[in-house]
């Protein structure tokens, strides 16, 4: 029986309540509802903030049996879950005011490695660095790349079908993802791999959620196929969510793992997953084209696809300029001259990989000459060529902290993400950031721009005082201006992060389509529990607002400004959370590879540091007022208790 208690004590009792009933049916993973533990998953590396009412961390899969047949009862039927990997969504994708699943701490297990087939199989919390750590004395590697992968998990992966550099050669993650082990709503443990016409009539026929999933989507597949073919986008990042323009591979079969691959959590819990992985190359060759103007660079990187590099990616000014009071810049300044004087305005990186240094020579000797001979072309200057692992390791390191660069930024305005991942066709790209940038120039915004100009994707981050009154209408002002120059250039608004809280604009990008990745929702979610608010919801349900869910400025803004002056790095902690690096030879961060606890991280003890601040400041107390207060007059520290028994031993006491 709910006792009588205000709708907030209300809500906590019931998730304390699940996670009690939890424990009784054996789940074997821990679980939490301490304010510590709750403050520390209220963010991940977006704007938002969204504190969490609990946190379970499952060591297995049966665990997660356990929470989705709990989750199936009435009793707990108002009950809201959202998995979480690494953290690093910049759309709020793992945030929720519900549970919080951690597959990260337990479930990080590499099951197997078949050097053979090139295959390995893998729990959901595995980091993508570990992975090719463990694949790379078989001379293997998971393709994927992207600029947070020593901490950014599998499953995150998978759930945002997330791609970075070297799409255009490698492709997306789905394009990897051979088999999924999901745990559906009901509790029922589904592997899902292709299925010809005999397995899925067998799949349809199935009287528990999985039967309901493949007839529905089969039958909305058939029914909309005209309709598929007109809304879905033809792009390099086609991300969207539940892709039913995938769903039949190209013999025939039907793959649900199309649908499951960038579905954010709202479809139920990933297990494991079996990947396709390649052989790693051995030899690689970087050339370092310097520009007078970043417009120039992007306006030349449709003349450099033609050249068959593995990748192509920029980087502006700004990030070029802040990179140079970085330690990293010791290691790349020599591919990076100044040409009479002036630094560069903007840079395209094109690497070339192979099994043989000849061939890397090759396609390096074919480009130079052409670059040699091409005569004056508009903003071309000099370049440079980074040869072996190592040389080029380093300049991909460089472009990898592009993201932490930005937050270097000084003052109250710092690079944040909201629209940091528009695609559109590569041929439109130099015209639509031309847009885009007047856009931002007309607010008065600085930013900085990079990004993968071969598939039509630039990271733009436009520095913001997110503590500001207003910052939210801001951030709606700018993106609805965002959307609607995507859709004029034939974009997404969400070419490679995911969705997340921008999923209101789905109906807008999908028209008519919407209301069938509706029914897909309902199909595996009928009750809407699984990350509520995103991709899309059942039709009686709402998407949340990229405006309408509390964010890190907001609280923070509630601290008085002076405070805040006098604990300003804690309140810049950018949320990158590159203090989670997997790898135990580096240095960051001890504290967080010894406890797994994510509170004694520096991203952690920031939140926590903004978190008292603001409760501090609620109930009217200056930190440093009381600071003062607590000292004796010959200052020293006085304890703050004073009904302790026993010797003293707090800090203020002699001896000291």
């Amino acid at each position: 029986m709910i006792p009588s208690l205000p709708s907030a004590s209300i809500t906590l009792w019931l998730y304390q309540a699940f996670c009690a009933e939890l424990r009784a049916h054996g789940f074997v993973g821990d679980l939490s509802v301490a304010a510590g533990d709750r403050t520390v998953m209220a963010t991940d590396n977006s704007i938002y903030q969204l504190t969490p009412q609990a946190i379970a961390f499952p060591r297995n899969r049966d665990d997660l049996v356990r929470i989705a047949r709990l989750l199936a009862e009435d009793r707990f039927s108002a009950v809201r879950v959202a998995p979480r990997g690494g953290g690093t969504g910049t759309n709020g994708q793992s945030l929720t005011d519900g549970l919080v699943v951690d597959l990260s701490r337990h479930m990080n297990r590499i099951l197997a490695i078949d050097p053979v087939r090139r295959t390995v199989r893998v729990e959901a919390g595995v980091v993508k660095d570990q992975l090719n750590a463990a694949l790379q004395p078989h001379g293997l590697f998971f393709a994927p790349e992207l600029s947070t992968s020593n901490r950014a998990t599998i499953g995150g992966l998978i759930s945002t079908d997330a791609c970075g550099q070297g799409s255009c050669l490698y492709g997306k993650t789905r394009d990897h993802v051979l088999e999924l082990t999901t745990v559906l709503s009901d509790g029922t443990v589904w592997h899902s791999v292709p299925l010809d016409e005999e397995a899925l009539a067998a799949a349809k026929a199935r009287p528990d959620r999985a039967g309901a999933i493949h007839r529905t989507v089969d039958d909305l597949e058939r029914e909309n196929a005209a309709l598929i073919a007109e809304r879905f986008p033809k792009l390099n990042r086609c991300l969207t969510g539940y892709d039913l323009a995938h769903i039949r591979r190209p013999d025939g079969r039907f793959d649900l793992n199309a649908i499951l691959c960038g579905s954010e959590g709202t479809l139920g819990f990933l297990v494991e997953a079996t990947l396709n992985v390649l052989p790693l190359p051995s030899h690689a060759g970087l050339v370092n084209l310097r520009y007078g103007s970043f417009d120039a660079a992007l306006r030349d990187a449709q003349a450099l696809v033609a050249f068959g590099a593995a990748s192509i990616e920029t980087v502006d000014s700004k990030v070029l300029a802040l990179a140079q009071g970085d330690p990293i810049w010791t290691g790349v300044s020599a591919f990076f001259p100044e040409d009479a004087g002036e630094p560069a305005r903007g840079v395209n990186l094109i690497e070339f990989v192979g099994h043989s240094a000849e061939d890397v020579e090759e396609a390096l000797a074919r480009l130079t000459a052409a670059l040699d001979t091409a005569g004056p072309v508009a903003g071309r200057r000099g370049y440079t060529i980074a040869r072996g692992t190592t040389d080029v390791a380093r300049i991909w390191d460089m472009r990898k902290k592009a993201v932490g660069l930005l937050g270097n930024m000084k003052g109250d305005k710092r690079p944040v993400p909201f629209v940091e991942d528009t695609a559109v066709p590569p041929e439109n790209l130099a015209d639509f950031i031309a847009e885009f940038r007047a856009a931002l120039d007309r607010r008065g915004l600085d930013y900085g721009m990079f990004g993968h100009v071969d598939a039509g994707v630039l990271h733009v981050r436009p520095a913001i005082d997110m503590k500001v009154p207003g910052a939210e209408a801001l951030i709606r002002d700018v993106t609805e201006e965002v959307v609607a120059l995507t859709q004029r250039y034939g974009g997404l608004l969400w070419g490679e992060h995911g969705k997340g809280l921008r999923s209101e604009f789905s109906p807008r990008f999908f028209g008519l389509l919407y209301p069938v990745l509706q029914a897909v929702k309902a199909a595996f979610d009928p009750c809407n529990q699984f990350n509520p608010g995103k991709i899309a919801v059942p039709h009686r349900g709402t998407l949340l607002k990229v405006d309408g869910v509390p964010t890190k400025g907001q609280h923070d803004r509630t601290i008085p400004a002076a405070v805040r002056a006098g604990y300003d790095e804690a309140l810049h902690c950018n949320g990158n959370g590159a203090c989670f690096n997997w790898d135990p030879d580096d240095a960051m961060c001890p504290s967080w590879k010894g406890t797994r606890e994510r509170r004694h991280s520096p991203k952690g003890r920031a939140q926590l540091m903004r978190e008292w601040l603001r409760r501090l400041a609620a109930k009217g107390i200056d930190p440093l007022a009381e600071a003062h207060r607590l000292r004796t007059p010959d200052s020293r520290p006085r304890c703050p208790s004073r009904s302790c028994q026993g010797p003293c031993e707090w800090p203020g006491s002699a001896p000291w």
